[in-house]
């Protein structure tokens, strides 16, 4: 018989198992130990917070997130050819510095059950005798091992087309001459007892049929070279049907920002990410598994910028992050956090804006949950930068909570905030639509940062304006505009500042005509400048 403590009030006896013993003592049964083996809570799963991007026919883009369910017993996580030395300094440099996080990761994995692979290619003689190495020779063959994992795949058409970044072998500028000889893994990186290593496609594969495993976890190096081409690459394990995802802020690439398309090394890998997002598999942080913030290197002191582009109007989704590929790329880290346009009660990734230095908005008419809303408003509130493209509607992103019905009396994009209100598209006289409208220079914002080199002339675009009243004594016009046949002037671009002191900066430079203008990308890049307090570069017009 079990014997119970005097109180079995105590809080710990709320637990489940707990209540499950006094209620079946309560009824004057006997538990044997093997009825006790028997109880026990479900084992846990892996939540993983995926994040992908579909494209549509006409090159649109979404960024989509979703939380994937896993078993850890079906589940094995692959580090890829961390190797002790490589052919570049930087990237070996690079590969150690991602060491502590991912003996964190691997930790928490292999507590929970998943298989762990140590995958440091063509090494695996050093390893010869070790029961690690045995564990993965020792699988039985399957008898439905797809032969592709025998070899490299470097390119599938289609998925491959426009590669983001050109290789070079080195990521030094001048290019480095390291001649370390690859003998193993690092050794910082810890394998467990209970590990595998090994470099083989079919070892693995056998491993997997063995256990059952559907699910792989894939992080390491490079991300543009053996992660995706390895035999046990994701190319061959996406192909052959198993489940996979990248640890995105674990992995680098060989990239020299001497290369097309000319942008910081760091972005490079950010672009090979979006590229696997895009055509191959999610990817996830390393936060899932360690609860930690994503790993982010020393040398990446990039500031962050969220574009939340949620419109389904003016190509949105097309001309900012074309913007920010072609001016941006150099100098800052740009996360696309984009509103699904059929469900308007939701804008997947707002999370971002937690570690955002910068955000751009340009959405129309959301009607967001509270916690998300929250999370926008959270942003403003720590006095942060935002640009603003209108016309966002000035009641886009208001909260509405079914659970609590609760509705919030505080729209996101509100005057305090903008400034303004946003009346109508502007007419001429004549009531019809104008053909064009001209911009110039507000003649008291002449030394403004942002309008440096601007056109002293005024500037023609083929549409017409939105009409606006101003709300704010604190508001400071830099451009104005005026439709055709008409003298009456309307604020195109302006500054302002958040209750919280944050800079604020609004155009209604919004239609994809606009863009194709560079005088107009030139505002907006010197714009996130002057946002950010950086120095604005000269803009070369690109």
């Amino acid at each position: 018989m079990i014997a119970l403590p005097s109180s079995v009030n105590r809080v710990c006896f709320v637990r489940p198992l707990v209540i499950y013993l006094i209620v079946t003592v309560s009824q004057n049964l006997v538990l044997s130990d093997e009825n006790l083996t028997a109880i026990s809570l479900p084992p846990e799963t892996l939540q993983l917070h995926a994040r992908q991007r579909e494209w549509s026919k006409t090159g649109h883009v979404t960024v989509l997130e979703k939380t994937l369910t896993w078993e850890p017993q079906k589940t094995a996580l692959i580090i890829c050819d961390m190797w002790d030395s490589n052919s570049c300094y930087s990237a070996v440099e690079l590969s150690k510095e991602m060491a502590p996080r991912m003996n964190q990761v691997t930790r928490r994995a292999r507590e929970l059950g998943v298989l762990i692979i140590h995958a440091p290619s063509s090494v695996m003689d050093f390893y010869s005798g070790t029961p690690q190495r045995a564990r993965a020779r020792g699988a039985p063959n399957a008898d439905n091992y797809p032969p592709a994992l025998d070899r490299w795949c470097h390119v599938v058409k289609g998925r491959d087309s426009h590669y983001p970044i050109e290789v070079d072998g080195c990521n030094c500028t001048p290019r480095c001459q390291l001649e370390g000889r690859i003998t193993r893994q690092m050794q910082s990186l810890e394998i467990g007892e209970i590990d595998v290593i090994s470099d083989s496609g079919r070892e693995m594969w056998n491993l997997f049929e063995q256990r059952g495993i559907d699910n792989i976890v894939m992080m390491g190096v490079h991300a543009n070279m053996c992660v995706l081409g390895r035999p046990f690459g994701i190319r061959n394990l996406v192909t052959a049907g198993k489940n996979v995802v990248l640890v995105r802020d674990l992995t680098d690439s060989i990239y020299n920002p001497d290369c097309r398309p000319y942008v910081s090394h760091f972005t490079g890998t950010d672009l090979i990410v979006e590229h696997i997002e895009r055509n191959w598999c999610p990817t996830i942080t390393s936060t899932d598994l360690t609860g930690k913030p994503p790993f982010r290197f020393a040398a990446d002191t990039r500031p962050r910028i969220v574009m939340v582009i949620a419109k389904d109007e003016h190509d949105a989704d097309r001309t900012l992050p074309a913007l920010a590929r072609e001016h941006l790329g150099k100098h800052f880290k740009v996360t696309l956090v984009s509103g699904n346009l059929q469900d308007r009660k939701n804008i997947a990734g707002l999370t971002a804006l937690k570690t955002a230095d910068l955000a751009i908005v340009f959405a129309s008419s959301h009607q967001l949950s509270s916690d998300q809303l929250a999370q926008l408003h959270r942003f403003v509130d720590t006095g942060k930068p935002l640009l603003v493209i209108l016309p966002t509607s000035q009641g886009v992103i208001e909260g509405n909570d079914p659970l609590s019905r609760r509705k919030t009396t505080r729209p996101w994009l509100d005057r305090e905030l903008l400034g303004i209100e946003y009346l109508e598209a502007f007419r001429n006289s004549n009531s019809s639509d104008a053909t064009f409208s001209y911009i110039r220079r507000a003649s008291e914002a002449q030394r403004h940062p942002v309008l440096k080199d601007w056109p002293a002339e005024k500037l023609r675009i083929n549409r017409s304006l939105y009409s606006f009243s101003m709300q704010s004594e604190n508001i400071a016009i830099l451009l104005r505009g005026t439709i055709e046949d008409s003298h009456q002037e309307q604020p195109v671009a302006w500054t302002h500042v958040s209750a919280a002191g944050g800079r604020v900066f609004c155009t209604s430079l919004s239609h994809a005509d606009d863009f194709d203008v560079p005088a107009v990308r030139q505002l907006f890049v010197r714009a996130i400048y002057w946002l950010l307090n950086r120095d604005i570069l000269t803009f070369e017009g690109k």
